[in-house]
């Protein structure tokens, strides 16, 4: 299996030279890197959410941007772990900028129904684990996100035109570890299906209490979090709280011709309640063209899980998606990852006295989608993929010899814009679909 990461990391080289040229369509992504430097860019705070490019020492009038996802397609798991259902994706953000004495204030809110569009389990995904059900850790489900995804503040004092600080305050956030979030990154293209390395990279998007703070220059940014370490629990309505015990730095830079990169540690605290225990998760990823704003989009993303009980974990995710026209995108994900062979055999925490043995799962996912944009505002597309699995013979019993996982799905996306006359009291200036 460690020849499948040395592909990985081979193909790398292959990504930037077809993305090289002028940029012709934009990924289906949202755009973390589009600005010229790191404090200007709504990435350092928010993970690029928003991207806006506000100038040292002019005001900028109030935005209030409201935009959002929602597929419903069926989803086929081969094997004897699989399964077949129909589910619904979606996510929706509502955010609001401006300037508020000599800096810039952010607020957002982001939301999802998958607590009522997904199985109450969870939605069939072989080999995914992560956060747990009835007390049960989940096994080859793929949990739904909390209804409050995001509820934040953020900060920003500029340092010239070029530098800042900025200052985030998120009862429901995400703290300074790892890369944008697969549901985020251009990189991911229309595959909204988490990666089944999500809980070695990424999967503290939901987070509890956070504080963050940070600052930028030029092309580099450093910021540090303190936080609730626990993931959330199946109770999805409510916003769980917690006592801040845990905390992360990362530092991330642009690189010319757009590439981007991260480095990032965090300790957390007790994360998973149904398998106690702390912590510790490293990762580095790359990134071209995390804008959105060209052809290709790719990121190679490493992942180590560290935890006293058990050996130390690795991932590997190198994704990519390449818009062929306006309308036509395809997409692919390689990932490699070492997980609890017990877990993954039985769907059971291995006995206290029982050693932990790793296997290495990798997964393979191709996709196609197509843009058709039937009505203004509201973007209406349909897409599907395949999944491939590559695991040692020890699991056979539990996914049988090759199991074949397929998605067909629909996917609606909306988002407006409106410019709100705050400081005069009058209505909004203007309004238009993004």
């Amino acid at each position: 299996m460690r020849a499948a990461v040395w592909i990985l990391v081979g193909a790398l080289p292959a990504a930037w030279a077809l993305g090289q040229g002028e940029p012709q369509h934009p990924t289906g992504g949202v755009s973390p890197d589009s600005e010229r430097n790191l404090f200007q860019s709504d990435m350092t705070v928010m993970n690029g959410m928003v991207p806006v490019e506000p100038m040292a020492g002019m005001r900028m009038p109030w935005h209030l941007m409201a935009m959002g996802i929602a597929t419903g397609g069926y989803d086929s798991q081969g094997g004897p772990s699989g399964g077949q259902e129909g589910d619904s994706v979606n996510w929706n953000m509502l955010h609001l900028q401006g300037s508020l004495g000599p800096g810039l204030l952010s607020v957002m809110m982001m939301n999802s129904l998958e607590v009522v569009t997904f199985p109450k389990a969870g939605s069939h995904e072989l080999f995914q684990t992560g956060e747990s059900y009835q007390g049960r850790p989940l096994v080859d489900r793929q949990h739904p996100h909390d209804f409050f995804m995001n509820l934040s503040a953020t900060y920003r004092y500029p340092l010239g035109p070029e530098a800042g600080v900025w200052l985030q305050v998120a009862p429901v956030g995400e703290p300074a570890i790892g890369p944008t979030a697969y549901m985020h990154r251009a990189s991911a293209g229309e595959n909204h299906t988490a990666p089944i390395s999500h809980h070695w990279q990424d999967s503290t998007h939901i987070i509890f209490n956070v504080i963050t703070l940070g600052g930028g220059w030029r092309w580099f940014a450093f910021d540090a979090s303190v936080f609730h370490g626990e993931e959330p629990d199946e109770h999805r309505w409510n916003i769980d709280g917690g006592a801040i015990d845990s905390a992360s730095g990362r530092l991330r830079v642009l690189l010319p011709a757009g590439w981007s990169g991260q480095v990032s540690y965090a300790f957390l605290k007790n994360p998973e309640p149904a398998e106690p225990g702390d912590l510790h998760r490293v990762s580095a990823s790359v990134s071209y063209g995390a804008a959105g704003d060209r052809p290709l989009a790719v990121s190679l993303i490493w992942g180590r899980n560290i935890e006293p009980a058990a050996p130390t974990s690795d991932s590997v995710l190198l994704e990519g998606a390449y818009q062929i026209t306006a309308l036509d995108q395809v997409y692919g994900r390689a990932e490699w990852v070492q997980k609890d062979e017990f877990l993954l055999r039985t769907k059971h925490l291995p006995p206290p006295d029982l050693p932990v043995r790793l296997a290495d799962v990798a997964a393979f996912t191709a996709g196609y989608f197509r843009d058709f944009r039937l009505v203004r505002g509201l973007d209406t597309g349909l897409g599907g993929d395949v999944t491939l699995y590559a695991f040692p013979r020890s699991l056979e019993p539990a996914y049988g010899s090759s199991p074949v996982s397929g998605h067909v799905f629909v996917r609606l996306r909306w988002g407006r814009e409106a410019l709100i006359a705050m400081e005069t009291g009058g209505p909004a200036m203007h309004h238009h679909p993004m």
